[in-house]
């Protein structure tokens, strides 16, 4: 667990570091506080990797699906915050009554049949294009890394965690409003979240989740560049 917390840490302090990295072709005006809010709406799956489980069983006893609903701000073409709210294995078209790595304490009761699993979590996005590439507002594909924070909630086994993790995201503009993403996370949670119990240093419970949905861009979109030949 020590090792995983210290690979996170350092590739969000790398990550953060190459905001300096701007050139003079990347200097835009930022604007008003109102512009370039987004929302988003995703369905994801999500496999858990609970300390000490077999992975050949990922699919049949960890594979869940999920509503994922989030908000955020660009506040430079580089740098970004996102809230995001995540509904798990509680919504019956996604769910997995199969999922009994969600409760080692009761495997036959079905984590599904008692709302799944809700987590809250913040993200700091930075894209990569808004880092090394002069700035385009018309760009197709955008590509951000994010460290990730936030609670999970186990409504079967009534037991929360915090959570620690990080990420990859991609966008893809269809156009100025709509924009299609596909994020994939790996989160680290406590023993408690799902009943399998380890000692500290010894072990992980985690998941990984890969989310694909649609953004809407909110009011006024992008960043004026402050170079008078761009």
């Amino acid at each position: 667990m020590t090792q995983s917390f210290k690979t996170i840490a350092i590739a969000a302090l790398i990550a953060m570091g190459g905001a300096g990295c701007m050139t003079a072709q990347n200097r835009v005006v930022v604007g008003s506080p109102r512009d370039n809010w987004y929302v988003q709406l995703g369905l994801d799956m999500t496999l858990q990797d609970p300390y000490g489980t077999p992975e050949g069983s990922t699919f049949t006893d960890g594979r869940t699906g999920g509503i994922d609903v989030a908000a955020g701000r660009w506040f430079t073409p580089a740098i970004g915050l996102r809230a995001r709210v995540n509904w798990e294995n509680g919504f019956a078209p996604l769910s997995s009554k199969k999922a009994t790595w969600l409760n080692f304490i009761e495997p036959a009761k079905p984590n599904a049949e008692h709302g799944g699993y809700v987590s809250v979590v913040g993200d700091v996005q930075l894209d990569l294009m808004g880092l090394f590439a002069p700035y385009r507002e018309d760009r197709f594909w955008h590509c951000q890394v994010f460290p990730r924070a936030g609670l999970v909630f186990n409504c079967g086994l009534q037991k929360g965690s915090p959570l620690i993790g990080a990420g990859v995201g991609n966008t893809f503009r269809a156009n100025r409003r709509c924009t299609v993403f596909f994020d994939v996370a790996y989160q680290m949670v406590s023993s408690g979240f799902n009943g399998r119990w380890t000692d500290l240093g010894t072990g992980r419970n985690a998941y990984l989740d890969a989310t694909l949905g649609i953004q809407l861009n909110l009011g006024r979109s992008g960043f004026q560049s402050s170079n008078s030949n761009h």
